[in-house]
């Protein structure tokens, strides 16, 4: 029997095995995937048009010559003198180092020579033992016949000791010897080095030049009037722009650094030419 106050108890459908969250229908499902699918077509197709266009371009690059102008195939011939120079402002400068001077102990060749070199250099410079070494020989005959004079002037500035070395110069002129003096030094110092002098090897290569009176030689490179004119003839060379050596006036040319023999030669040569 059923009691009147109890209540009968709810009956609550229950929910299937397997409840899953309501699925959109089978129509919604198939536009979605079409468009996928279309999206991926349309991203692979453009890919693939794109790789192609840097493959042409890429292609034909490589398949066309470089256009360059003629001028980069044409290699630029070296001088083989040094230029003449028209500057007005320049040739008097370079006019005025030129003294002629017949008792100039410190130059060499024919005082009415039509071509004069004025070269400044240093006993301790490679460059300006290569310039003795190989070029200067090849010059002789243009001194002897009477074309080249040379006259010598100081710029000492690469090592300590080569303001010493230009005053044993100095001095070896005095006594009648200082191209004597320029042979021996140059003739022992090694075109690739920097060779450092003492008074007494100094005094070495006066005796080896023939220089007579060792003594007074010695007296003459320590004199402060000797020191004086290679501090001088620094500053005056530095005055004028020369900053390094060898470094040459040939009449209306210059001749910066070193070149060969064969350069210097022609530079004379077309001096001469233009003198006459």
């Amino acid at each position: 029997m059923t009691s009147p106050f109890s209540s009968p108890r709810p009956q609550y459908p229950q929910a299937p095995r397997g409840f899953q969250s309501p699925q959109p229908p089978n129509g919604s499902r198939s536009r979605m995937v079409l468009l996928l699918v279309g999206l991926i077509v349309v991203v692979v197709v453009a890919a693939v048009v794109f790789a192609a266009i840097l493959y042409t371009r890429g292609s034909r690059t490589a398949s066309e010559p470089a256009t360059t102008s003629p001028a980069a195939h044409t290699p630029m011939a070296e001088p083989t003198s040094a230029a003449t120079v028209t500057d007005t402002t320049a040739l008097e400068i370079m006019h005025g180092e030129v003294t002629r001077d017949p008792n100039d102990p410190r130059a060499k060749g024919d005082v009415n020579a039509p071509v004069v070199m004025v070269i400044y250099s240093d006993f301790a410079c490679p460059f300006c033992t290569k310039f003795a070494q190989e070029v200067e020989p090849q010059l002789d005959d243009l001194i002897e016949n009477g074309t080249l004079r040379i006259e010598w002037r100081d710029l000492a500035q690469v090592t300590q000791t080569s303001p010493l070395a230009a005053q044993a110069g100095i001095a070896a002129g005095k006594q009648g010897k200082f191209w004597e003096f320029h042979d021996a030094v140059y003739g022992a110092a090694d075109p690739q080095g920097h060779p450092e002098y003492t008074e007494d090897s100094l005094v070495d290569f006066a005796e080896k030049a023939g220089v007579p009176d060792l003594e007074r030689f010695r007296a003459d490179m320590t004199d402060a009037a000797t020191v004086k004119a290679v501090t001088d003839a620094n500053q005056h060379a530095y005055s004028l722009g020369i900053k390094g050596t060898p470094f040459s006036f040939v009449n209306d040319a210059y001749i910066g650094g070193y070149r060969s023999a064969d350069y210097v030669r022609a530079t004379v040569l077309e001096q001469a030419a233009l003198a006459k």
